[in-house]
């Protein structure tokens, strides 16, 4: 059987940047989370909430909630990057151990050379073998960082990045020890890719140490966007609302007896229509009825 501790995070409200035009204050952020029923929650870029350890342990602390952990959200493929993206790496770092948290999240962000192809795999250009080197190279660096303070480096296959589809996450993991990365899985980010999350986790197995519960609308997956112009159409929708067979993930994960934490989130840009707290609140319901946290 499986175990999953659900939490929430600020990228549901569209913040994945600390100092993006639009950004909700942080306190409505933490509000909507714990409005849901959650007692964990991811951190969100750095800077958004304080930088202040006892101001933002604080601000957990009044609304019962607890640190997963953060992400870094860069351009890890590109290598004139590297020592802004070691940079980044440090100061979430500092975040994580700061609040308590467990994880790093690593992302390699969406860039002009991937976002306008993002979920067509014939179409998207391929990082070149030596670029990919220097990005595994850089990954590595950032998770033995990760690893000499305590807090457990994960990698996440994102729609418009260069670790994507199916190929490129096959070529990270075999480039990879378990021991010094794992991965964190994305629902919608691999639906958006054309993958199955359920096969998928069955193929992972162990090297899924995170979860990030999201879901897909296919009304707008079936529209060739750029990944930017498909978040702004509203492709990630509420778990439930579109692509994502619960049944299905649930039956995978108890095969495999995933115990970790799983993140639900609605990828969104600032000041998008809707409430992001409702549909927060309507996926972790979905969520505990399909047995799933």
């Amino acid at each position: 059987m499986s175990t999953l501790s659900l939490a929430g995070g600020p990228v549901s409200w569209g913040v994945d940047f600390a100092d993006a035009t639009g950004n909700p204050p942080y306190t409505e952020v933490l509000d909507g989370v714990a409005s849901s029923g959650l007692r964990w929650v991811e951190l969100g870029p750095v800077g958004y909430l304080p930088r202040d350890p006892g101001e933002a342990r604080a601000a957990l602390a009044a609304r019962d909630l607890a640190a997963v952990g953060t992400f870094v959200f860069d351009d890890f493929h590109r290598p004139d990057a590297a020592g802004r993206v070691l940079d980044a790496v440090d100061a979430a770092l500092d975040a994580i151990v700061e609040t308590g948290g467990a994880l790093l999240v690593l992302i390699d962000r969406p860039g002009e050379e991937r976002a306008g192809t993002a979920g067509r795999a014939t179409l998207a250009p391929r990082l070149p073998d030596a670029d990919w080197a220097r990005m595994i190279d850089l990954l590595r660096r950032s998770a033995d960082r990760a690893t000499a303070r305590g807090v457990r480096p994960v990698v996440h296959p994102h729609a418009g990045g260069f670790i994507e589809f199916e190929d490129e996450v096959e070529r990270l993991l075999a480039a990879t020890e378990r021991d010094e990365l794992g991965l964190c899985l994305d629902t919608g980010h691999a639906l958006y890719a054309g993958g199955d999350p359920a096969e998928l986790v069955r193929r992972y197995g162990r090297r899924v140490e995170h979860l990030h519960l999201k879901d897909v609308a296919a009304t707008v997956r079936t529209r060739e966007l750029g990944f930017w112009e498909a978040i702004a159409a509203g492709i990630f929708c509420p778990v439930g609302d579109g692509l994502l067979d619960l049944d299905a993930l649930r039956t995978a994960l108890d095969e495999t007896g995933y115990d970790g934490f799983a993140t639900v989130e609605q990828d969104r840009r600032p000041g998008s229509a809707g409430d992001p707290a409702h549909d927060l609140r309507r996926s972790v319901t979905r969520l505990r009825a399909a047995g799933l946290g």
